[in-house]
């Protein structure tokens, strides 16, 4: 068995314990609200391929249909198993299919054929795709054609239903035991993605890749304890203020900032790479924050993921976008980034600190959330009631040293002009001394 074979596998016995049934739901594959969309159309649209209706038959899309059906081909059609049969199995599905996504769909698609033609053809490849990769093929395209189609896959209007992703891979690789269906396509996905194969709820229901890669992103158990400990400890605190100061203020009041690199980030349960792991020591003054590589790709990375958010039910945690608010809150300027660049917190690859203030800037514009939910307002609390305790100690001697004390000779001055200070307070009270006598 090779290397590949076995991480699956293992992945498989790994998911079987947090599966306890494959839940098919009723749900929407939403399209973007408006409001987001004229923030950043672009965030929203794929670069490279076209899977399902929405952006079918894009103009800048169309040389990757080709390279579908050309996919089919390859990898799927076999002797006794061609493209009538895989029609056969999505024709009962269509009307389902069909519900899955908001109308009036595009031109083209109202007729029945090419709706399943197209389900069969988007879902083969991707089904193939987190398979086997079969990199070689887009060498031809360019080296940057997977990585590119790797996002377009998780975009949230690039989505085809997971159960039809299932059907086919069932058919393409047919195995008596209808659980490991599940459990492999999902192994796959997660390795495609660069995910764990493992920490799924049980009774989970995956309504696509982009819902299923999102549940994997969320913070560990132990780090959902810990906040809870710090919950009860400071839910008798209040503080006066709603949000953090920017990291400059909050440097100046005497909070240390520090980043955590999550390539060595290991949690204890679930192993996995967080970047919402983030701590504050209340003894120390830390805040600590994993370091978040900022790139071209960041912002359409959470866009993506936060628009899918927008939908979830009530009560289920919005990772993202309470993490693009409480980083939004710490960087106002150019100086913040800098800070927290300095900090290792960020890892800046845009060429400048202003492009990064701009991105968490506009990245919550029209995006909804709740309060009370917010899944760092423990940590705000916290902050904020360091901030406001009167007569700061730890404010004055940051402040001091960073004015007074930056250079190796400030401590030189100080202490002369104190000296001085003394000096001429002596010479003062002999000269008083000295007249009345």
């Amino acid at each position: 068995m090779t290397s590949s074979s076995c991480d699956i596998e293992k992945g498989c016995v790994e998911f079987e314990h947090g599966l306890s049934s494959f839940q098919e739901e009723s749900f929407t594959i939403f399209k973007v609200p408006h409001r987001l969309r004229e923030v950043n159309e672009k965030a929203y649209e794929p670069n490279v391929i076209s899977i399902g209706p929405y952006h079918y038959r894009k103009p800048h899309l169309a040389r990757m249909e080709d390279f579908k059906k050309r996919w089919f081909e390859k990898f799927v059609k076999k002797p006794h198993l061609g493209i009538d049969q895989f029609r056969e199995a999505i024709r009962p599905l269509e009307e389902k299919i069909r519900n899955c996504y908001e109308q009036p769909l595009p031109p083209g698609l109202e007729a029945k054929a090419n709706f399943v033609d197209m389900m069969v053809y988007d879902g083969c490849f991707a089904v193939q795709l987190l398979q086997n990769g079969h990199l070689n093929d887009f060498i031809k395209h360019g080296r940057h054609v997977l990585n590119e189609i790797q996002y377009d896959l998780l975009f949230l209007e690039n989505q085809l239903p997971f159960f039809v992703l299932l059907e086919l891979y069932r058919m393409i690789k047919p195995n008596p035991e209808p659980q490991r269906h599940i459990c492999e396509l999902v192994a796959f996905a997660l390795k495609f993605f660069e995910r764990r194969p493992l920490y799924l709820p049980k009774n989970t229901s995956i309504r696509h890749l982009l819902h299923l890669v999102h549940t994997t992103s969320n913070p560990s158990h132990l780090g959902t304890q810990v906040e809870v400990e710090n919950k009860k400890k400071e839910e008798n605190l209040q503080s006066s203020r709603n949000w953090m100061p920017s990291a400059t203020e909050l440097e100046d009041a005497g909070i240390h900032f520090s980043g955590v690199s999550i390539q060595n980030m290991q949690n204890q349960e679930q192993g996995e790479k967080n970047k919402f792991e983030i701590t504050f020591d209340n003894a120390t003054k830390e805040l600590k924050i994993p370091t978040l590589e900022v790139d071209d790709s960041t912002e359409r990375e959470f866009r993506n993921y936060m628009v899918h958010e927008q939908f979830l039910p009530l009560g289920v945690p919005t990772y993202f976008v309470d993490y693009v608010i409480f980083m939004d809150e710490l960087i106002n300027t150019g100086k913040d980034v800098e800070l927290l660049r300095k900090s290792k917190i960020i890892d800046n690859w845009l060429g400048n600190d202003e492009a990064v203030t701009k991105m968490f800037n506009k990245l919550g514009d029209s995006i909804y959330y709740i309060r009370e939910d917010f899944h760092y307002k423990n940590i705000v609390i916290q902050v904020n009631n360091h901030c406001e305790i009167k007569c700061n100690i730890w404010k004055w001697m940051a402040k001091l040293k960073k004015d007074y004390f930056n250079t190796p000779w400030s401590p030189i001055s100080f202490l002369a002009a104190f000296v001085l200070l003394v000096l001429t307070i002596v010479q003062t009270i002999f000269s008083l001394l000295s007249y009345y006598h």
